[in-house]
């Protein structure tokens, strides 16, 4: 069984209302991924089948996500997983906004946790309710009460496994721009997918004329400017920090066919993705040198 990723743009006053709000849920078949500035939202990602590789950024060590766990993965905690056999990762996903004080209730607090538990079969059947209240058919109340039955059945069957850490509440935002950051977190978190534009305004409740007015009064570009601006930022990050990926591999990382990746790159750093990337190691090797010479003097 597969569900397509839907999404949910809540109101403000129903998050000051709602404990927890679903952002995003589905269940795909999952391909690598890399965060490098993390998720805008807390997740919560179950293997149905198959199994993973997970790693934290700024750690060597990946760890393996077998079937019967979810990793649960606070917002802004960046990080990197892949499946171990390509196609063979059944992953179920659901992403939510909620304050620190109620996901420390849950044992959910300020690092990644791997979670074994007995059997995903029910875990699974409230994801896919949670699905079907999301999107167009979005009941906030309804979502949310399902994603509590998860979270409960979650508990029941890993007592004692859950860290329950308290973090501090994040800054509010601005009732003008609270709009349109939700949209750009969005293209921030699904920049790898296709991300159709008339679909977003449609999420938030605004034309797309209103949403690219919002766009260009907040960060002087289009929404589809804004789109490439991140999925550039993202492949310029890879490039300089992940040797092991192939430029194609990048390109689709961040959601762009590989010809219009290096045309647009060379475009935004007036050079094409592979001489970039070995200006930048040549540089690392230049600035070693001169530290190791700087040692001997």
């Amino acid at each position: 069984m597969k569900l397509a990723l839907r999404s949910n743009f809540p109101s403000e006053s129903e998050e000051r209302v709602v404990p927890f709000t679903v952002y995003t849920v589905g269940m795909e078949q999952q391909s690598a991924l890399s965060r490098l500035e993390g998720f805008s939202a807390h997740q919560l990602l179950i293997t149905a089948s198959g199994k993973g590789r997970m790693h934290l950024l700024g750690q060597n060590k990946w760890d393996i996500v077998h079937q019967n766990t979810v990793l649960y993965i606070p917002a802004g905690y960046p990080n990197e997983y892949v499946p171990v056999v390509e196609g063979d990762w059944l992953v179920a996903f659901v992403s939510f906004h909620g304050s620190s004080i109620a996901r420390a209730s849950w044992g959910l607090g300020d690092a990644p946790s791997s979670i074994p538990v007995q059997s995903v079969a029910r875990l699974l059947e409230l994801v896919e309710r949670i699905w079907r209240h999301s999107g167009a058919d979005y009941d906030t109340w309804a979502a949310s009460e399902l994603l509590f039955a998860l979270l409960t059945e979650l508990r029941k069957q890993s007592a004692g496994d859950l860290d329950p850490n308290v973090l501090l509440l994040p800054a509010p935002e601005t009732s003008r721009s609270s709009i349109v950051l939700k949209a750009a977190k969005f293209m921030q978190d699904y920049m790898h997918r296709e991300i159709s534009i008339a679909h977003l305004a449609e999420q938030v409740g605004y034309s797309q004329k209103q949403l690219t007015r919002l766009f260009l009064q907040t960060f002087h570009k289009t929404p589809l400017q804004y789109l490439r601006h991140v999925r550039l930022t993202a492949g310029q990050l890879l490039l300089e920090t992940n040797e092991s990926l192939s430029i194609g591999q990048i390109a689709r990382h961040v959601g762009m066919e590989p010809t219009y990746f290096t045309r647009e790159f060379r475009r935004a750093y007036g050079t094409v993705p592979g001489e970039y990337r070995l200006i930048k190691a040549r540089e690392v090797r230049d600035a070693a040198r001169s530290g190791n010479d700087s040692r001997r003097i």
